[in-house]
């Protein structure tokens, strides 16, 4: 697929810069469109509410910065956004509130990822020998499939070019396959390995979720292994977390479902099956003063270098409901 290298500068790495990075015009994208209008509680907003049933559909369309993305409608009024640059969705909307959040930073003319949603970070995971959190949410993907009927779904493609070979020469083909069905948003993403040798990635689901930041509960992880990577220090999760401050925690083989409450009575489930082994809570704080109370973090990942044997695969879905 046609490509723009981005140019990146060598600043220093704080806090808000490894976990998520880049500050631009703000925007809200909502379904593909412009929505100028804010509230005090992002996760509360209502979007878009579908007063009837929706025949479920599959749409290209230009989008912000006339960026290619595709517009998925299921049966039940549901929609789904995924822009190509980045292979990343952006929006997600479910009874009318849509679940995922874009900063207001973002932008979208490819001279850096854009910055919300459910974007990859692939094939590393925060900083290492290449760019932050890899390349695959700042180059293109193809769309190589299209499935109409009452679970809609995409499936986009990512291979080597020129730019991701300068840095990491290895012979890939990653797919993320985008389903929307039944009040739920699966996204699966396979890892193939072309070439004649082994290779190890790390990687992760970087999801950034609407919530107001003051009443988000993040269950299910108890008992599980952590790392606070800002104090650097290991511990045991005894209950829910909640965000009083910056939080950047690695949680190690963590349980299928994890409970996210997002404010306004709200809760995201967060399914994560497959090579998806750990998950990761991020909230930036006051780094991120403009947007820090609408948005957390919640994120499955695999964290210790996973290896694809030449010729094999590697398999994760990430499930919001």
């Amino acid at each position: 697929p046609l490509f723009v290298a981005p140019v990146f500068t060598k600043t220093p790495l704080t806090m808000a810069s490894v976990s998520a990075s880049f500050v631009a015009p703000r925007v809200r994208v909502s379904g593909g469109k412009r929505v100028t209008k804010r509230a005090a509680v992002r996760g509360a907003v209502r979007v878009n509410a579908a007063s009837k049933k929706a025949a479920p559909s599959v749409e290209e369309f230009a989008g912000t910065g006339d960026l290619p993305a595709v517009r998925l409608t299921a049966k039940n009024g549901d929609t789904a956004v995924a822009y190509l640059f980045g292979g990343v969705v952006t929006s997600f909307v479910k009874s009318g509130r849509d679940v995922l959040f874009v900063r207001p930073d973002a932008v979208f003319n490819k001279s850096k990822p854009i910055s919300g949603g459910l974007p990859h970070c692939w094939p590393q995971f925060g900083p290492g020998d290449i760019q932050v959190h890899g390349f695959a949410r700042n180059v293109d993907w193809a769309l190589t499939g299209k499935t109409e009927g009452d679970a809609p779904s995409i499936e986009m493609t990512l291979t080597p070019n020129d730019y991701t070979k300068a840095m990491w020469d290895k012979e890939f083909k990653v797919t993320q396959t985008i389903t929307l069905s039944d009040g739920k948003l699966d996204a699966t993403m396979k890892v193939y390995n072309l070439g004649k040798e082994d290779f190890t990635f790390t990687g992760s689901f970087h999801t950034y979720m609407a919530a107001d930041i003051g009443e988000v509960r993040v269950g299910g992880l108890e008992g599980c292994k952590s790392m606070d990577r800002l104090a650097d220090k290991e511990g045991k999760v005894a209950g829910d977390i909640t965000i009083g401050g910056p939080v950047d925690s690695v949680y190690y083989d963590v349980p299928e479902k994890i409970t996210v409450a997002v404010g306004g009575g709200e809760t995201v489930t967060v399914s994560g099956t497959g090579g998806w082994k750990d998950a990761v809570v991020w909230s930036p704080w006051t780094d991120m003063e403009a947007c820090y109370k609408e948005f957390v973090c919640v994120e499955n990942a695999t964290c210790a270098p996973t290896t694809v044997k030449a010729g094999g695969e590697w398999e994760a879905t990430t499930v919001l409901a």
